[in-house]
């Protein structure tokens, strides 16, 4: 994203942020002894010869943050198991009604003199009588569908309740947590780990298997001893198109080789890291309900056969 034209964004709001960065720089670099100018996260996206660099750079990153959340959301949804599908096409348009509903409402709140309205009474107020009947029927279920809570899982929740996933996610995060420079950041549908801007790996769960995505060429890994399945064709995963599912020892002490030699392809030195363990206690979907780490929606599908 650099280069990219900033300016529908008010320059003082950018002046503002820049002036509260500069001293946060400037007391870390204090307590660290050195100049840290360089080493903050966002530096990679940063264009010195612009005015208020940092916070121009620190939008930028939030930026492609925000594009990354939405690609994991795809790509885990294309991996998805069934229990965890998009809403038929069925449900999305009972949906786009209710959203019309709350529309209606706040169109009618500056009429309402203070008084409550709901949704639907101020559905009532603007829609024709048609409208009405068009939302009746469509809420009325097809003759052999029925309605069911389905459940969208982040990332997290289906690492918390998958200790085998945790048991891998642990040795496959110490090993590139080893290489210099790494640094993750765990999204809805995964987890990511650059080198400045560049994506080098991402991890994800597919049904209940931990799946990893390095950037190496499949290409030159063919014939090879390593299983993996090549989907540089997936826009999702052109800049991680080795994937590899983590099934056993044997996968993880492949995957491990391989990140050594993405190493030495991106001339990352091997520094180690302090070991953790990244294991989560268990939790049920209550509790990760509550967290708002497993979203319910509702769906409507065809009745199993009696």
């Amino acid at each position: 994203m650099e280069g990219k034209d900033l300016t529908a964004i008010a320059g003082s709001d950018f002046l503002a942020r820049q002036q509260m960065l500069d001293v946060e720089k400037w007391l870390s670099s204090e307590r660290a002894g050195r100049d840290l100018c360089g080493t903050m996260a966002f530096c990679g996206y940063c264009v010195k010869a612009e005015t208020n660099p940092c916070a121009k750079a620190e939008f930028r990153m939030k930026m492609r943050e925000a594009l990354d959340e939405l690609e994991e959301e795809s790509a885990a949804a294309e991996d998805a198991p069934e229990e965890d599908a998009e809403p038929d096409e069925q449900t999305e348009e009972i949906i786009k009604e209710d959203c019309a509903e709350e529309i209606a409402a706040e169109k009618l709140a500056d009429e309402s003199e203070g008084k409550t309205v709901t949704p639907v009474q101020a559905a009532e107020e603007i829609m024709s009588e048609s409208a009405e009947e068009k939302i009746q029927r469509v809420r009325i279920l097809p003759e052999g569908y029925e309605e069911v809570t389905r459940y969208r899982r982040t990332f997290k929740a289906k690492l918390i309740q998958n200790e085998k996933a945790q048991d891998f996610y642990t040795e496959i995060k110490n090993a590139l947590a080893g290489l210099s420079g790494v640094k993750t950041r765990m999204c809805q549908g995964g987890e990511n780990f650059r080198i400045g801007r560049k994506k080098i790996a991402k991890l994800g769960i597919g049904g209940k298997t931990l799946v990893l995505y390095l950037a190496l060429d499949p290409a030159e890994y063919e014939e090879t001893k390593y299983r993996f399945t090549d989907v540089s064709e997936k826009k999702t995963y052109a800049e991680t198109p080795m994937k590899l599912r983590l099934t056993s020892s044997r996968a993880v002490k492949h995957a491990k080789e391989l990140i050594a030699d993405l190493g030495e392809a991106l001339s990352l030195a091997n520094v180690g890291c302090i070991y953790m363990d990244y294991h989560f206690p268990y939790k049920t979907d209550e509790q990760l309900i509550a967290k708002g780490l497993i979203k319910p929606y509702t769906a409507i599908v065809k009745k199993k056969n009696q």
